[in-house]
């Protein structure tokens, strides 16, 4: 099951041809794959543990992510952004400032959660979330380590998931 998957449930839709129910009742469907590297989970349990407030904001941005997969970079969403520094297929959700996934967003913690889009053998993409962190001390100078540190991560994770290819927009590769 999936977080999105939950409302429908609740309704009592089954799970089975959950796709076509999702189209019947929100029209077209822009859901993404999302999976997640082993030690965001880790991250995102400490945070869990930490400020639930915070965790739920955390949680409402990884959903429209689910959601909305690469439309939500539309600039007039402010949830997402690409990662402009990065080789791969990279994009950097933001907790502030504040938008529809997480409008009470204001003030610190600035968190930034790094994924990255990938294909599977059958074409599909896929967004791997890689990292989150606060940038809140170190502003801008927050990106270059965690940048390189997402792009180790995807490596390592696309090397033990082998249906999976990181998207590199330039460069060899």
């Amino acid at each position: 099951m999936r977080l999105s998957d939950a409302p429908l449930i609740a309704k009592g839709l089954p799970l089975h041809g959950l796709e076509h129910a999702s189209e019947h009742i929100c029209g077209k469907v822009h859901s993404v794959e999302i999976r997640y590297h082993p030690l965001f989970e880790k991250w995102l349990a400490e945070l869990a543990q930490a400020d639930e407030e915070i965790f739920g904001e955390v949680m409402a941005l990884l959903t429209a992510l689910e959601v909305h997969g690469r439309d939500l970079d539309d600039e007039a969403l402010e949830e997402s952004h690409p990662v402009v520094t990065s080789r791969y297929d990279m994009h950097a959700l933001r907790r502030t400032p504040p938008s529809v996934a997480a409008p009470y967003a204001t003030g610190p913690p600035v968190l930034r959660i790094l994924y990255a889009f990938c294909r599977t053998t059958s074409r599909q993409d896929v967004a791997v979330v890689l990292l989150g962190g606060d940038k809140t001390t170190l502003g801008h100078s927050w990106y270059p380590v965690n940048i390189a540190e997402a792009g180790h991560r995807l490596d390592q994770f696309c090397r033990r998931h082998t249906d999976l290819s990181a998207i590199v927009k330039r460069g060899d590769r």
